[in-house]
This record gives C-alpha cells, sequence and structure tokens, in this order.
C-alpha cells in the first residue's frame, strides 16, 4: 500500500486512539500497586501483633478472701503496694465506704483499671456481706497482684475467720 500524504496523520489518530485505553489501564494498575504498597507501610509485623495481644489481654487470676471489715484497709494496702497507678486513696475510701454502707446478702461489684510491672489490667472486686457481719470479697486481677493478695491473707489473723 503507498502511503500519502494524507494516511499518515490518519495513523497518528488511530495510534493515538489505540494508545488511550492501554494508557488508562495501565495508570489504573500503576496506581493500585502505589496504593498497596503504602497501605503496607502501617502493618506491623507479627512479634508487634502478638505484644499487642497480650497487652490487651492479660491474664488474670481469683482470689477470695473473707474478713471483717476492719482488716479491709489492710487488703487493699497490699494492692496499693503492687500497683503503679490506678487504685489510689481516694479510690480505696470510695470502696471502703461502699462496702461499709453494704446490706447482708446483698451483691455488689465494681471494677477499677490499674497499671501493674508495665501492664495495664483491670481489678475487680465482687463482694457480699454475710450474717455474722463478715465481708466476702472475691478479687479477680493480674497474677502479680493475686499473689501479693495470698502474702497478705496469711497475715490476717485466723481469729477473724472464725464464726
Amino acid at each position: 500500500m503507498p502511503e500519502t500524504p494524507d494516511t499518515i496523520p490518519k495513523m497518528i489518530v488511530w495510534a493515538i486512539l489505540a494508545a488511550w485505553p492501554v494508557g488508562l489501564v495501565l495508570a489504573w494498575i500503576f496506581k493500585r500497586r502505589l496504593a498497596e504498597r503504602y497501605e503496607r507501610l502501617g502493618e506491623s509485623t507479627e512479634g508487634e501483633m502478638l505484644g499487642e495481644l497480650a497487652s490487651a489481654y492479660s491474664v488474670r487470676r481469683r482470689i477470695e478472701i473473707r474478713t471483717p471489715t476492719e482488716y479491709l484497709p489492710f487488703v487493699f494496702e497490699g494492692i496499693r503496694e503492687v500497683t503503679d497507678s490506678g487504685f489510689d486513696d481516694k479510690q480505696m475510701r470510695s470502696l471502703l465506704e461502699r462496702i461499709d454502707h453494704h446490706r447482708p446478702h446483698d451483691f455488689r461489684q465494681t471494677v477499677f483499671p490499674v497499671e501493674t510491672g508495665g501492664r495495664s489490667s483491670d481489678l475487680l472486686f465482687q463482694w457480699s456481706r454475710d450474717e455474722v457481719d463478715r465481708i466476702r470479697l472475691r478479687i479477680t486481677a493480674a497474677p502479680r497482684i493475686i499473689r501479693a493478695l495470698r502474702e497478705q491473707k496469711k497475715k490476717i489473723p485466723k481469729a477473724a475467720f472464725a464464726g
């Protein structure tokens, strides 16, 4: 086919028309790849994700203490010695008042967010009073706090458990 001066501009127009959709598809693919790479920049490594899970879902243990109300400040002081933050004087006094004004056989509970050993955890108190005015206190907390409470429980006089 002989080339005439009229066919060259037609070939350029057809090349542009054919290249336009190919260019759009290539631009779309390039944009997707850049977006995927950008999203992967914020991803955590396996160790970081496991560390976050370990701090979010901390291990918790439970202890039950039966004691008269006069020994509760002694028990709570053991908790305050172990916690880094979250269970201060004001909260301790408030909890003691709530327990003191409690009717027999009525069940109550409260939660305090605390930090111990650099980890955040919840300190769950559940209590009831029996007919001889003794408090049954269940505490659910981090293992470090429970170990301290076991030591405190050993120091409470055995005569306090009688009755």
